[in-house]
């Protein structure tokens, strides 16, 4: 077995892909990665830097004023 590591963004690798899903001898197991932005927020989810509401009426308003809605 040989493991073989594409870089999915490019649209070379893209037809590399969609090439070697017509190989009988092929199996393709695809990775999914979370963004940056997601990364982030989880870690600082982790780390504590969140932000408790009483209720979500209290978080939709605080909402609304920061949106000026």
């Amino acid at each position: 077995m040989t493991t073989i590591v594409i870089n999915d963004r490019t649209t070379d690798a893209k037809k590399m892909i969609e090439f070697l899903k017509t190989q009988s001898y092929v199996t393709i197991i695809e990775e999914k990665t979370p963004k940056a932005s997601l990364l982030k927020s989880m870690e600082e989810a982790r780390s504590g830097k969140t932000t408790e509401y009483e209720s979500t009426e209290k978080l939709f308003s605080k909402l609304r004023r920061k949106a000026n809605v």
